[in-house]
């Protein structure tokens, strides 16, 4: 499986005030640490989800990902939980052999990035703590 593809969050702001913002899906897996801000509709899912394969297939119906062009993953500064639940979605997405499955990025310096460049945008953010 190749590396994580990082998007800037330059780019995911683009996307997620574009035309088409419904096509993307932003998943946190920060646990407690997801209380200090998070991106505005964005989906919670913890990182110890996604050590078991049956765990990932069920997390991937139950939210519906495959309906989603790109799905960006975050932790705090997606260095470790980030690019490890990205890797494991996507090895997942792929054993599926579905017709259409989104494109996997990581978030480019996690949620720590993204508040310290966006904190006072409440259309992108919320709860946001610095």
């Amino acid at each position: 499986m190749p590396p994580p593809v990082f998007l800037e969050g330059e780019q995911l702001v683009q996307l997620l005030r574009g035309d088409d913002s419904g096509a993307t899906c932003v998943l946190d897996v920060r646990d407690e640490d997801f209380r200090g801000g998070h991106v505005r509709g964005c989906l919670n899912i913890w990182s110890e989800n996604f050590y078991e394969d049956d765990d990932v297939d069920a997390l991937i119906q139950k939210h519906g990902l495959l309906r989603y062009k790109q799905v960006v993953v975050t932790c705090f500064m997606s260095q470790q939980r980030g690019p490890f639940c990205a890797k494991r979605l996507a090895s997942r997405l792929d054993a599926m052999d579905a017709q259409q499955t989104p494109k996997i990025y990581v978030l480019y310096g996690g949620m720590r990035k993204l508040k310290q460049d966006y904190a006072g945008e409440v259309d992108l953010l919320q709860d946001v703590c610095l």
